[in-house]
């Protein structure tokens, strides 16, 4: 059987070493199994150790072709001289002066030829242009392969390292972590996860050794270099470091409308905080106009004592806003507005920034924001909430007054649970509990009757100044009808639709003359009188409707805010 092994060995080529052949390892030839297997990895090697060696070849070949051809584009592009650098026209001064001095028909001959040859110039410049922006990617795809293919020799490399290396490099990986966490404590959760996915790829990587020694194929999976933290730092979101700008920041503003509808409601604070907001500080003095600021919230404050209305119930919540980290102050919510920010007022909040050197919050951070607030704007209200909405009004209800703000549904529940409570203590027969509740009963009665005063005196109001405005409609009626049958007088008066005024067309006679010239007096003063009659009564028309109080700014509101409707609560 040794003859034909060493006849094996002969046909296979140069690809055994001549270890093999030594004494030591005859006994592990023995196995013609494992000798197969060992002769098979070895000439594969060898193979491709051999292709390695042309393709390195090659690429130099290609390597020295690439660099003659730039040679011989940079001698192209030595040669290749604009002819005419000169408004791409003449050569120079003096060739400009010669051309004018030729004959028109000569000079735009000779011009002709040269604007084809400046053509064929830029053709042949864009052409070297694009042939060297071919010659780039070429020379990047050369590079990608050469990389791809140091690569996969390196790949041959580690694959013929020990498992006891391996393992030596993750004891030497763990101490290096013990002692970085021995020197800073605080270490940051993002390297530590790093360390971690380290670890655990060279574990992988160990696994996948021993998977090529059971014979499992290197080169059918996908080589990851490194230590598998660049894979996972991929796999996280990264954030970006762009500024928001004005109309990303005008997305989380909020105005008084918002705070008014959801000032009760948990993790109120938490959705308004970082918003931004208009609000205004006050009235210019020279143009008599509110002047209004962009502000960022930081903060939600409750000053029981200085609880305030908004705008008919009573609130204890106080914003603070800021310009800068400098400028900080707290705001009721009443003097939020709903309108938009304004260009102007942005540039004025970014140069009140600048002054402190701070900067406007990122993207990702007001897209958060917008998300945050949709979410808090379109959950929906549970039981719980309600309760605490409506505790909450009462408690600041009674703090401020003992119940002299209440609303009318405020009073109207709180008058109902006393009764409940009022018949429990009757039962208990609990004297000095009744006499407490029989007066907060009182009192509660008392402010219904008032709130019921208050809507019945505008109910009143409202019908006297229907009544007035009925009697005022039919003044200007009469005064109208007054007018039009005066306009129909006249016009009967001079149904040939001539001047009322003019003289007739007439023969005139010398006997006549003077006759007519008093009537025409007589005419012209009547109708003088009557004019200025109808301005007077125009005129005290106009002063009576100018003096109504309904015209007057404000008087309205208070009208229809004194009217009395009937609005069932259900809750």
């Amino acid at each position: 059987m040794s003859d034909l092994e060493d006849d094996l060995l002969a046909l296979a080529g140069d690809g055994v070493s001549d270890s093999e052949f030594e004494p030591q390892d005859f006994k592990k030839r023995s196995s013609p199994t494992n000798s197969s297997t060992k002769r098979r990895k070895t000439t594969v090697r060898d193979f491709d150790d051999e292709i390695d060696e042309d393709e390195e070849v090659g690429e130099d070949d290609d390597q020295i072709k690439d660099y003659e051809d730039e040679d011989e584009d940079d001698d192209e592009e030595d040669n290749l001289v604009n002819p005419y650098p000169l408004e791409g026209k003449y050569r120079d001064e003096e060739d400009r002066e010669n051309l004018l001095k030729m004959d028109e028909i000569q000079r735009e001959q000779t011009l002709f030829d040269r604007s084809q040859e400046m053509e064929s110039y830029n053709e042949k410049k864009y052409l070297q242009q694009r042939l060297k922006q071919q010659k780039a990617q070429a020379e990047g795809a050369k590079d990608k392969k050469t990389r791809t293919s140091a690569r996969s020799k390196m790949v041959k490399s580690t694959s013929k390292s020990n498992k006891l290396d391996k393992l030596s490099e993750l004891r030497k990986q763990r101490d290096q972590k013990s002692r970085r966490e021995s020197k800073r404590k605080d270490y940051d959760d993002y390297e530590e996860d790093e360390e971690d996915e380290e670890e655990d790829e060279g574990e992988e990587e160990l696994e996948e050794d021993e998977e090529d020694e059971y014979g499992y194929n290197d080169y059918e999976d996908k080589v990851v270099w490194g230590s598998g933290a660049s894979s996972s730092r991929s796999s996280r979101v990264k954030r970006s470091t762009e500024r928001a700008q004005f109309e990303n920041l005008s997305q989380i503003k909020v105005g008084r409308s918002m705070l008014h509808r959801f000032c009760f409601y948990s993790n109120f604070s938490d959705a308004v905080i970082d918003c931004f907001a208009r609000i205004n500080v006050g009235i210019d003095k020279r143009t008599r106009r509110p002047i209004y600021r962009m502000v960022q919230i930081v903060d939600v404050k409750n000053i029981p004592e200085k609880a305030y209305k908004f705008p008919s119930t009573m609130v204890d919540i106080y914003l603070t806003v800021a310009q800068n980290r400098t400028q900080k102050k707290d705001f009721p919510m009443t003097v939020f507005s709903d309108s938009p920010i304004t260009r102007e007022e942005f540039d004025r909040y970014v140069i009140e920034l600048n002054k402190t050197d701070e900067e406007l919050p990122y993207l990702d951070d007001v897209k958060e924001k917008i998300n945050v607030l949709n979410q808090f704007m379109n959950r929906e209200i549970s039981d719980k909430d309600v309760n605490e909405m409506i505790k909450r009004k009462q408690q600041l209800n009674a703090s401020t007054g003992d119940g002299q703000n209440l609303e009318g549904f405020d009073a109207v529940f709180q008058k109902s649970r006393i009764r409940d409570e009022l018949k429990v203590a009757k039962q208990e027969k609990n004297f000095s509990k009744i006499s407490k509740l029989e007066k907060k009963l009182e009192d509660l009665e008392v402010i219904v009757a008032n709130t019921t005063n208050k809507v019945t005196s505008g109910g009143l109001t409202m019908s006297k100044v229907n009544e007035r405005n009925r009697k005022l409609n039919q003044t200007n009626i009469r005064i109208a009808e007054l007018k039009s049958s005066q306009l129909k007088k006249i016009a009967e008066a001079t149904s040939d639709g001539g001047d009322p005024f003019s003289r007739f067309k007439t023969n005139t006679r010398m006997f006549y003359q003077d006759l007519v010239n008093e009537e025409n007096e007589k005419a012209l003063v009547d109708a003088r009188i009557n004019y200025e009659k109808e301005m007077a009564e125009k005129t005290e028309m106009d002063a009576k409707i100018a003096s109504s109080s309904y015209r007057s700014l404000g008087v309205m509101d208070d009208l229809i805010k004194n009217i009395e409707l009937d609005i069932e609560i259900k809750i």
